[in-house]
């Protein structure tokens, strides 16, 4: 059973008004997982993309020297910088509303345990 399948399973089992905001959570975590994964592999592979240019310009007769500086100033690998740039904004935009879920929460629970304190207080007469 997939991670989702099983948390689909418990965001069922929890009180209506708390499903919404677990819920949307785990689509922003799972998206933010994709992405997080998604930025890991292009800056990972960022080194092999300007090598794999600089060997076909080394291929092509360019001198060694001359063939790293044209990789490094390549349309192309300026492209994967820039996707990999995009690719960890994405990742911190997504990482920023999970943490906005998670303190809406946890503002939901100090609010709630207040109205059960105020509460306490006025069936105690104090």
């Amino acid at each position: 059973m997939s991670i989702s399948a099983q948390t689909r399973g418990m965001v069922s089992e929890m009180p209506e008004r708390e499903h919404d905001l677990v819920e949307r959570f785990r689509v922003v975590a799972e998206d933010w997982a994709d992405a997080d994964a998604a930025y890991y592999m292009l800056d990972n592979t960022r080194t092999s993309v300007r090598d794999e240019i600089e060997l076909k310009l080394a291929a092509a007769g360019t001198n060694a020297s001359k063939a790293k500086m044209l990789a490094n100033t390549s349309v192309e690998y300026r492209e994967h910088v820039q996707k990999t740039a995009d690719a960890k904004r994405l990742a911190n935009v997504l990482r920023a509303r999970m943490d906005y879920l998670r303190m809406r929460e946890k503002r939901a629970e100090r609010s709630e345990i207040a109205m059960m304190s105020e509460r306490k207080m006025v069936r105690h007469g104090t």
